[in-house]
């Protein structure tokens, strides 16, 4: 039985206090997740609906490209925003899962490119079409959980959509040196920890629950 957990609602104004939200919980959503209580930026962030929506997406972003947070799909498979002080042990985690053939293949595509966006990607691995679209954002979904991959611009189109790179090429180096110096162990107790005192998990049963879902 999970935890009964208070989310903070209303009281974010600024990038500056988004920030400090996000380094409170050590990583949140961006948006409410339907049928599963958990910290999130829009919940948490001041105004009506459509405010909400926009200063905390414009928000999350920012931050991300000033590498003040990391941005990426993990929690529940939604946006999560992760504190720098919590990435190495996610990264930890998450680093090992397997990935599918098109996710392999847009990997190799982006370490041989560099930084890429989504229309380039879909045009050159012929992911082009509604009924290839699924597969592309199943794929990209995966590189961002196995943390192999970043969010580190958008495409400046009418879509919006986003352009990727190594993610090892765009966050700190030093990042990358602490989780190597962390085992696998400590990473999950530091992660339980975390959600123990933030009061999302009432048990460290639990822990391994939420961590096998992410």
């Amino acid at each position: 039985m999970r935890a009964t957990i208070t989310i903070d609602k209303d009281t974010v104004n600024s990038e500056e206090e988004s920030l400090n939200f996000i380094n409170k919980y050590g990583f949140v959503t961006l948006f409410p997740i339907r049928s599963f209580v958990f910290p999130n930026l829009y919940q948490a962030t001041v105004g009506n609906r459509e405010e909400k929506f926009d200063n905390a997406w414009k928000w999350a972003d920012d931050l991300a490209m000033k590498k003040l947070i990391h941005y990426g799909k993990l929690v529940r498979k939604q946006v999560t925003l992760v504190s720098l002080e919590f990435f190495p042990y996610l990264y930890k985690l998450c680093r090992e899962k397997t990935l599918g053939t098109t996710a392999q293949k847009i990997l190799a595509f982006i370490k041989a490119h560099g930084p890429t966006s989504t229309t380039v990607l879909r045009k050159n691995l012929d992911l082009m079409g509604k009924k290839k679209k699924y597969v592309f954002t199943k794929a990209i979904n995966e590189l961002q959980m196995a943390f192999t991959i970043a969010i580190v611009d958008r495409e400046k189109s009418s879509r919006m959509t986003h352009i990727y790179d190594l993610i090892e090429r765009w966050m700190p180096q030093s990042l990358f040196e602490k989780a190597g110096a962390v085992s696998k162990k400590d990473a999950k107790d530091r992660v339980t920890a975390e959600l123990l005192e933030n009061k999302l998990i009432s048990a460290r049963e639990e822990a391994q629950i939420f961590l096998g879902d992410l």
